[in-house]
């Protein structure tokens, strides 16, 4: 018998009818039924033989008959996976209380060889060896996932049934993220900055990703990585200035210190705003970074756990920071005193900077009075804020030009469209942008959806790995078929997704990082890093 299914055999399942899939690895290829059982410590004792089990739960299924079905909650149906990824846990809910019992069967494509798993819990997370047999038979065609719940005390007969399908790309994400775990609401979390955790680690691990920066006694937020993998930048507000910026090149133990950081206050123009430096980024050469300054923001803090922040630039202006210099300077189409310019993205090649443009709004300012944040009760939410606080961005380019800048021009498809638009990413290809869309606002909105135009601008379309709510925070894998998200869909706490896209700007149902994940810890922030899984050990900032 074939040296992974002898192995399997020794971890508790039976063998019983043959067939052959191709072409998949021959380390993989499925010849017979598997069957396996699962759940608590006591099944196995309770229901004897997994075969004769599956044999009277399938002799007590009515074909003819209809069955309620169950929720199956993860993976979502229709869902593409990497050829490298960890296997997901399935999860599914069952409100008849007659069941006691789920028969997981996974068919496939190609034969009528099954995995078969009895469990007695609404839940199955399958072993290495039995997830890289169902992606190896599932590669570019479809498995049926069938879950049956039936009643031991009625002789294992049928109470729910439901199929959902999962199919496995060929294309390999190949690259970590890094991303944050921060607690919520944000008012605790502002207030306990040490609480707050970055993380480094890949979908391919069966491990929760490394901890690289932890403990740390003040704010840090958004985070970038040049193309290349080779620099990295965060801010941080680091000895009271809230526009310090780190900069320095990776290394698998970084100690940054005095040297490494600069601050965007640094940065000097007829505006005498202080500078925060939102959403930098660096550019594809690493050469210089891109940010927001002379910036002032409308922000409140909320008691809803579900959305506690309310974020949007009221001013802003794009300025640039050379790193061979180490100049400041201006990015002329870009610093408009009439105009809120943020979000700024560099396209692939250097050349344009695509980012998020709105006018000016008297009204926000005199709401604001010269201050950076409202004050709201704890009854007040941010659809209420929205409904109050209305501003909406539309996406422009502008030519990069060695830091001479150029006229700005709206990007087709992501401006004057009614709605606000902002955070595009362009695929590292340079086919394609992803930008956030919501009727509203910036950054954390319920309503914010993922669409894809050109990377020169055309007709947007949504994309179809959109959750129910909220998707934003979004970055492209290096080789441009995958791309990772936040989504608050399951639960308060921030999830990340990934989904496909292919060649022609395609999507495919996204599929949950349940890895990434953390007990009442939101993910935010991720990034994909063209960098191996262990190149980033730890990160410190020094303390003198």
């Amino acid at each position: 018998m074939h040296r992974t299914l002898l192995a399997l055999m020794l971890c508790g399942f039976i063998a019983v009818c043959a067939c052959t899939f191709k072409p998949v690895p021959q380390k993989f290829v499925l010849r017979r039924d598997i069957c396996l059982l699962s759940g608590s410590h006591s099944l196995t004792h309770s229901i004897g033989n997994a075969v004769e089990v599956i044999r009277s739960i399938n002799a007590g299924f009515d074909p003819d008959k209809y069955y309620p079905e169950l929720d199956i909650v993860n993976p979502y149906n229709e869902s593409l996976f990497p050829r490298d990824i960890a296997s997901p846990t399935f999860i599914w809910s069952d409100p008849y209380l007659h069941s006691d019992l789920w028969l997981i069967s996974i068919g496939f494509e190609a034969g009528g060889s099954k995995i078969h798993v009895v469990t007695d819990a609404a839940t199955w997370t399958p072993g290495r060896d039995i997830w890289e047999i169902i992606k190896a038979n599932s590669l570019d065609r479809e498995a049926t996932v069938t879950i049956t719940g039936v009643n031991t005390k009625l002789s294992y007969r049928t109470v729910t049934r439901t199929a959902i399908t999962l199919s496995t790309s060929p294309d390999k994400v190949g690259a970590p993220i890094f991303y944050i775990q921060m607690p919520l609401p944000f008012a605790w979390a502002k207030q306990h900055p040490e609480r707050s955790v970055w993380r480094f680690g890949t979908a391919a691990s069966y491990e929760t990703p490394r901890v690289v920066i932890k403990n740390l006694m003040f704010c840090g937020n958004c985070h970038h990585f040049s193309k290349d993998g080779r620099i990295f930048g965060m801010d941080i507000d680091y000895r009271k200035d809230k526009g310090g910026y780190a900069l320095t090149p990776i290394r698998e133990h970084m100690l940054l210190t005095g040297k490494d950081l600069i601050t965007w206050n640094d940065f000097q123009n007829p505006a005498h705003r202080k500078s925060q430096g939102f959403f930098s980024k660096i550019s594809p050469d690493g050469k210089h970074v891109v940010s927001t300054v002379k910036e002032q923001s409308f922000f409140a803090m909320l008691s809803d756990l579900n959305f506690s922040q309310f974020f949007f630039p009221v001013r802003g202006l794009l300025a640039c920071y050379s790193i061979e210099d180490r100049q400041f300077f201006s990015l002329p189409g870009a610093d408009d005193f009439h105009y809120v310019q943020t979000c700024p993205a560099w396209s692939p090649d250097g050349k344009y900077i695509v980012f998020s443009r709105a006018k000016v709004d008297k009204r926000l300012l005199d709401v604001l009075g010269g201050k950076n944040y409202i004050n709201v009760g704890p009854d007040v939410r941010i659809t209420d804020l929205n409904k109050k606080y209305p501003i909406k961005y539309d996406l422009y380019r502008v030519p990069f030009n060695n830091g001479r800048g150029g006229e700005p021009e709206p990007v087709a498809g992501a401006s004057h469209n009614g709605r606000s638009n902002y955070f595009p990413r362009f695929s590292p290809d340079g086919k394609w942008i992803v930008f956030t869309q919501s009727e509203t606002g910036l950054a954390i909105q319920p309503d914010s959806k993922l669409n894809i135009i050109p990377a020169g601008g055309g007709t947007a379309r949504r994309l179809k790995c959109n959750t129910n709510i909220m998707n934003s925070w979004h970055s492209w894998s290096p080789n441009s078929r995958w791309l990772v998200f936040s989504s608050k869909n399951n639960t308060p706490y921030t999830e990340l997704f990934i989904t496909h896209i292919d060649k022609n700007g395609q999507d495919s149902t996204p599929v949950l990082l349940s890895r990434f994940s953390g007990n009442k810890l939101a993910c935010i922030a991720p990034e994909f890093v063209n960098l191996k899984p262990d190149a980033i050990q730890e990160i410190q900032l020094a303390t003198d």
